[in-house]
């Protein structure tokens, strides 16, 4: 069984003794080598070196001498052919040197090694793509508001420029969809897109994440080292989330990468070339932390050049009821339910601030599906908005003073509008006069704020619209 273990190696594997005599060879070896195994077995790996290969060292050797394990790169003159070796010590019971195991292969070896790991990280990454939902087509963002479609359509012009990008938002709003949307729409969706929050590791492990370790760095690590996410990333992306919390030391890490594209693990000093391109995240201000020393402004410069400012959900109300469909239908799905959200509940939902933004809203819709024993869900369901309430209450309005004029006025626009029509039973010619607005007016601002009007006697609604709670 040991035979056949050595035999199929690949590469070429020899055992000498404690003076470096040979005691076993590998057919690759003797291929290697151009010497017959029963010549070799009356050898010692000296006599090789001298009067056969004519190697211009062995690893073996140096590993004989220091009892230490030896790396070499050597030329077997007879041959020209290039090998690399590695000898490993082996001690005996009484801690003296026993057997000294080599490994080897020459550069047409290592080539088709580095090849066949190539295809399997392809593989690897193409899980990896079809398991972010990456691999699909770009239509994995749900936009009706005037808002997020104009947003998409910048999306796709900054997607096609292979350059850095940074994303604004508040928590939730979804982020790391855009930076998805971005790169499976650009020259990279064939390769990996690998995500790294960086607030949710300390330091240290966070830059043991990103830019691996080699054997022996850290105690307790892999005994065979790290490779990084930059490095598995090569040709793709990155999508560094949260990048406000990352240390003033990964900055300047990070910078590099940028500025060099090389990376260097930890414990090494050789130095990568990685061609990825960095998409990153944050809900901070991070001109005010410039400003406060806490973080790099030469790395602020880098990543600022092409910004998206992601809308909070309340921001585009429209998107809400379409977004709560495919929850609905995505919760079905996973839990085997055949279960309906009705029209008074889509609007009670429209009606709330989300302070979670998306994120609550996925949240909101699968604990109500999961509770309600109804295969039909209504209002009462929405813990938010108490039963028997039929409009907002201006409580649950983000203060003022902490939003931007115009955003701020379409809030209480939406508010006094939605009020007054409810006041009025639904009838826009009365809500029309009482505001003393002309009835088209009224009309072009419901439109403009995502406003249905509700269908009465007295208005000329087309039969889909659904009525303004």
């Amino acid at each position: 069984m040991l035979k056949i273990l050595a035999e199929h190696y690949f590469g070429s594997m020899l055992v000498t003794d404690d003076r470096g005599r040979f005691l076993y060879v590998s057919d690759g070896t003797c291929r290697l080598l151009g010497v017959d195994r029963e010549t070799l077995l009356q050898l010692s790996i000296y006599d090789t070196l001298k009067g056969y290969c004519f190697a211009t060292s062995a690893s073996s050797i140096k590993t004989l001498e220091t009892k230490q394990e030896c790396l070499s790169n050597h030329t077997l003159t007879a041959s020209g052919r290039q090998v690399l070796a590695l000898s490993r010590p082996h001690f005996g019971p009484d801690g003296e040197l026993q057997y000294v195991p080599t490994y080897s292969w020459d550069e047409e070896e290592l080539y088709t090694l580095l090849e066949k790991f190539d295809q399997e990280r392809d593989n690897v990454r193409n899980v990896i793509r079809f398991m972010q939902g990456t691999d699909k087509t770009p239509s994995m963002i749900i936009a009706e508001s005037d808002a997020m479609v104009k947003l998409l359509e910048y999306a796709d012009h900054v997607a096609a420029v292979d350059i850095t990008v940074i994303l604004y938002g508040e928590s939730g709003s979804g982020k790391e969809m855009f930076a998805k949307y971005i790169h499976a729409r650009s020259d990279r969706a064939d390769q990996v897109f690998i995500p790294i929050n960086c607030a949710s590791l300390p330091p240290s492990l966070l830059e043991e994440e990103m830019f691996g370790y080699e054997r022996g760095t850290f105690t307790g690590g892999s005994k065979d080292g790290r490779i990084g996410l930059f490095e598995f990333a090569d040709k793709g992306t990155i999508f560094l989330d949260e990048i406000g919390e990352m240390s003033l030391e990964l900055q300047a890490k990070l910078l590099r990468i940028i500025e060099t594209g090389e990376v260097k693990r930890l414990g090494s000093n050789r130095i990568q070339k990685c061609d990825v391109r960095i998409i990153a995240a944050t809900n901070r201000n991070l001109r005010e932390m410039v400003e406060e020393k806490a973080f790099r402004a030469d790395l602020y410069y880098r990543l600022n050049v092409l910004t998206i400012h992601v809308p909070p959900l309340r921001e585009r109300v429209a998107d809400i009821a379409p977004l709560t469909r495919y929850f609905v239908q995505l919760f079905n799905k996973k839990y085997g339910f055949t279960k309906h959200l009705m029209p008074a509940l889509i609007r009670a939902l429209e009606q709330w601030s989300w302070p979670g933004n998306v994120r609550e809203l996925r949240n909101t819709v699968e604990r109500m599906m999961v509770e309600s024993r109804d295969s039909i869900i209504d209002a009462a369901a929405f813990r938010e908005i108490p039963p028997g309430i039929s409009s907002p209450k201006t409580s649950e309005c983000p203060v003022p003073d902490l939003l931007p004029y115009q955003q701020a006025m379409n809030i209480y626009e939406r508010e006094y509008l939605s009020a007054m029509v409810a006041s009025c039973g639904g009838d826009l010619r009365k809500a029309a006069g009482k505001m003393e607005l002309h009835l088209s007016t009224l009309y072009r601002k419901l439109e403009k704020l995502g406003l249905k009007p509700p269908r009465t006697s007295g208005n000329c609604q087309g039969p889909g619209e659904e009525p303004l709670h």
